[in-house]
């Protein structure tokens, strides 16, 4: 049959040929388009392809097996990203998106202890040589100590225990960093007693200054848990131009004392004779994180106002004040190996001005072990006390028993 008259209603033309209509203009764009798309999905699927192999190669995914939470930082390089199962003190300004897990695995962690009594909980990584000692004291309040949490002055992560760092809650919140390092929580909050370990050290035979990241980790190990006592050990080796180091660090903690003991055995393990320098130090920000506005030194003889030398062997301890919010740090010196200088000053390291003020944002104690020579095989070890001061009847700091040097 042939063409008919077009329809009234609306223009289609029906061709009366076999019974079956053929397709209008609107019909036949949605043909042009559906070809359109079939001619279009196989580099779509490229593109996708291509740019799914872009994102994976300006992104390094670091999973640990900490599982704090899943998060999207900003890579240290231009156009790069990172993805995380854990945060430490620093990448909080990286940080584009995350998902905290830190409530669930409080729900899932130690039970509160009974009240009045004293005791410790442990979160350890053997294999990174990382977490956090809570020491609950009997009247409800609690001391944190978080250790390998936190990048050094090199942009590097240590592993062992070198005291520092946050959990990833704390990390990601600025406002949140009183609950870094060391921490002291009671009733009106969390106040800071100890930043980031500034710990470093010269051997001869090696160039320049050896920060933590800077030893090799050989691993660490949970040697007593139990709710009245914790004990620690990290082992790390320093092989350079022929000269073989070996630390073995171990820490102490007591439930309800204020303060961990800290070891530091430095063996020479290589053939040939090697002499050490050594530095243990903080500037801790007692009281608020980030500030030392109201900081001061002190030790067995009083408040310390001015940048200066410790008569390490006239005074066994000293510390920080915060005379703002009357919190307080302490160094203890313990056993024979004692230390050959010790100050305060307005940067890290020795005072630059000594009889200046105390009176910058970086107030500084430390204590050095100077020239300490090893033959092949020998070993020396330092001691120390590190931890929170108390206050005496007149709100002077004092030393918290069971931290005294020996006699």
């Amino acid at each position: 049959m042939g063409w008919v008259p077009e329809h009234a209603s609306g223009g289609e033309r029906i061709q009366q040929s076999g019974g079956r209509a053929s397709p209008g203009p609107a019909a036949g764009r949605a043909v042009i388009a559906a070809e359109a798309r079939a001619r279009v999905a196989p580099w779509l699927g490229i593109a996708a392809l291509a740019l799914a192999g872009l994102v994976a190669a300006v992104t390094r995914i670091e999973i640990v097996g900490h599982w704090y939470g899943l998060f999207l930082l900003r890579g240290r390089t231009p156009v790069t990203l990172e993805v995380k199962d854990d945060l430490l003190l620093g990448d909080g300004d990286r940080l584009l998106a995350g998902l905290q897990l830190a409530r669930l695995r409080a729900l899932l962690g130690s039970p509160e202890p009974a009240a009045g009594q004293a005791t410790l909980a442990l979160e350890w990584d053997e294999r990174q040589g990382s977490g956090i000692v809570r020491n609950r004291f009997a009247d409800g309040t609690e001391l944190v100590t978080l250790f390998s949490r936190f990048e050094d002055s090199q942009g590097e992560a240590p592993h062992g225990l070198y005291v520092g760092g946050a959990l990833p809650d704390i990390a990601a919140d600025p406002g949140a960093q009183n609950e870094s390092g060391m921490a002291y929580r009671d009733a009106r909050g969390w106040k800071h007693i100890w930043c980031n370990v500034n710990e470093a050290s010269w051997f001869s035979g090696i160039p320049g200054t050896v920060y933590p990241s800077a030893w090799r980790f050989l691993g660490s190990r949970v040697l007593i848990q139990d709710p009245g006592r914790v004990v620690l050990e990290s082992s790390h080796e320093l092989l350079r131009g022929g000269t073989r180091i070996r630390m073995d660090r171990l820490a102490s903690f007591q439930a309800g004392a204020p303060f961990f003991t800290l070891a530091i055995r430095v063996t020479n393990v290589g053939d040939r004779d090697v002499s050490f320098d050594y530095v243990y130090g903080d500037e801790p920000w007692v009281g608020e994180f980030g500030s030392a506005d109201g900081n001061l030194g002190w030790d067995d003889a009083g408040i310390v106002r001015e940048e200066g030398s410790i008569d390490v062997r006239r005074h066994r301890w000293a510390g920080i004040v915060d005379t703002k919010t009357g919190a307080a740090d302490f160094l203890s010196w313990l056993g024979d190996e004692q230390p050959d200088v010790g100050y305060f000053s307005n940067t890290s390291g020795p005072p630059r001005s000594p009889g200046a003020p105390l009176d910058s944002n970086e107030i500084f104690i430390g204590v050095e072990w100077n020239k300490r020579s090893l033959r092949p095989g020998q070993a020396r070890s330092m001691r120390l006390a590190v931890g929170m001061a108390v206050f005496g009847p007149k709100g002077e700091p004092r030393l918290p028993p069971g931290a005294e040097p020996d006699p």
